[in-house]
């Protein structure tokens, strides 16, 4: 549980260096489409050499996990998407936060379907993580709900991802799990890019635009492998609580690079703004615990 644990964690941080050059993307172009196609194919070139190196003949076992492979690309294409069109109005660290109202969502699907089953500590770790979504979107005395439709459609698609993802490993047959997980982090990755290969001609994408996509590309590749990880370990409910932590780190990189001139990211913000952030990053910290300890 320990290394699902870390590599949840690890899963936070490259998830929010990624947000952040998704934010510098696309405030420079303004076409999450474009950034979208572009990164799931750089994703889906990186990840034919690892598939490569991961081989096993039949690992594909009795192809039951094709179905949830199917789920994880809708749910994986569709919530990168709205993310991307949230982050035109929405900044990174924020928006680092909202998704805290992920976990919320996944409990209760899980629970309604008979996948899991909480006790009262992790019931108030769930809400804890959602609460803090919302002290993070407080704003000049009211909720500030800009942007929040994307950020919903986003979260549903991220749910019928995470609850397929794990479903997807299970069903490939591997020397190890996380050799499980990695062989399924390049497979959906060379799905979404098979189907979004025609997108680079129908968009009329130039070739330059690819070089300024590959860091977050790489990022959200390496996002991927971590988070799988974590999964696979300690379960798509879980394996959320602890992702919540990207909203700190998310903080704490804009914070950063604000401090080094990167102004393409968010416009520096009052001290009470920060604080606000600070507590509801706090409230996140104290849902980790309480899930972890139940």
């Amino acid at each position: 549980m320990i290394f699902g644990i870390l590599s949840g964690f690890a899963a936070a941080t490259f998830q929010s260096g990624g947000y952040i050059l998704a934010r510098i993307y696309i405030k420079k172009r303004n076409d999450p489409l474009e950034l979208m196609v572009i990164a799931q194919l750089l994703i889906a070139l990186f990840s034919i050499p690892l598939l490569l190196l991961l081989w096993r003949n039949g690992f594909w076992g009795n192809w039951h996990w094709v179905v949830p492979m199917c789920l994880t690309a809708i749910g994986t294409t569709g919530g990168e998407l709205m993310f991307f069109r949230a982050e035109r109005s929405i900044a990174p660290s924020r928006l680092s936060s909202l998704l805290g109202l992920r976990v919320a969502l996944l409990a209760i699907v899980s629970a309604s379907i008979g996948l899991e089953h909480y006790n009262l500590l992790q019931c108030g770790g769930i809400v804890l993580a959602s609460a803090s979504a919302f002290v993070m979107n407080y704003q000049n005395g009211r909720l500030n709900f800009k942007g929040m439709p994307n950020v919903f459609a986003a979260l549903a698609f991220y749910c019928l991802s995470d609850l397929s993802i794990k479903y997807m490993i299970d069903g490939i047959t591997a020397p190890s799990l996380w050799h499980s997980a990695l062989i399924a982090v390049c497979c959906i990755n060379l799905l979404i890019g098979t189907v979004l290969l025609p997108f680079l001609f129908v968009l009329k994408i130039r070739a330059r635009n690819f070089l300024p996509a590959t860091p977050y590309a790489a990022t959200w590749l390496v996002k991927q492998l971590f988070l799988y990880l974590c999964y696979a370990m300690v379960g798509p409910v879980f394996g959320n609580v602890v992702m919540a932590s990207r909203g700190p780190i998310a903080i704490v990189l804009t914070l950063i690079l604000l401090h080094l001139g990167v102004r393409d990211i968010e416009q520096p913000k009052a001290l009470s703004v920060w604080v606000r952030r600070g507590v509801a990053t706090l409230m996140m910290a104290a849902a980790i615990v309480l899930y972890s300890v139940a």
